[in-house]
């Protein structure tokens, strides 16, 4: 098991699998609200789904429309599980807690080069932790 460290965090522990994003994510411009789908042109992960999945992002984009989207993927049933950043901002943060998903960010290493998609990981904001379970 690897465990990362964070100097920020939020929310209730979660477990799931991870999604790595190389690029920043704007949930306005990049998902459907619908599907969960990245419809991003040119976004490294351009047609998968972020539903359920704990997802790792290098970055985020956008401001308080980027906030109101994340609750309503949550309210389409399609939100992600959690959010890992290597760098957010507090309109994301705040997006976030409305919503009920766990926010992290402040690694002691990159988590967008430390995890992979496909990770299995245990998310505990509480502590300040992630655990990578299975690989």
């Amino acid at each position: 098991m690897f465990v990362l460290r964070a100097e920020r965090a939020t929310g209730q522990e979660v477990e799931g699998e991870a999604l790595v994003s190389l690029d920043a994510i704007h949930f306005t411009m990049d998902i459907d609200p619908v599907s969960g789908i990245v419809t991003g042109k040119g976004h490294s992960l351009h047609g998968k789904s972020i539903v359920d999945k704990i997802l790792v992002i290098a970055g985020a984009k956008g401001g308080i429309a980027s906030a109101s989207a994340i609750l309503e993927l949550v309210g389409n049933g399609c939100g992600p599980k959690g959010l890992l950043y290597r760098r957010t901002n507090p309109v994301m943060v705040q997006g976030a807690i409305v919503a009920g998903i766990p926010c992290m960010d402040g690694f002691e290493l990159d988590p967008v080069e430390s995890i992979k998609s496909g990770d299995w990981l245990r998310v505990r904001p509480g502590d300040r932790v992630v655990e990578i379970i299975r690989e």
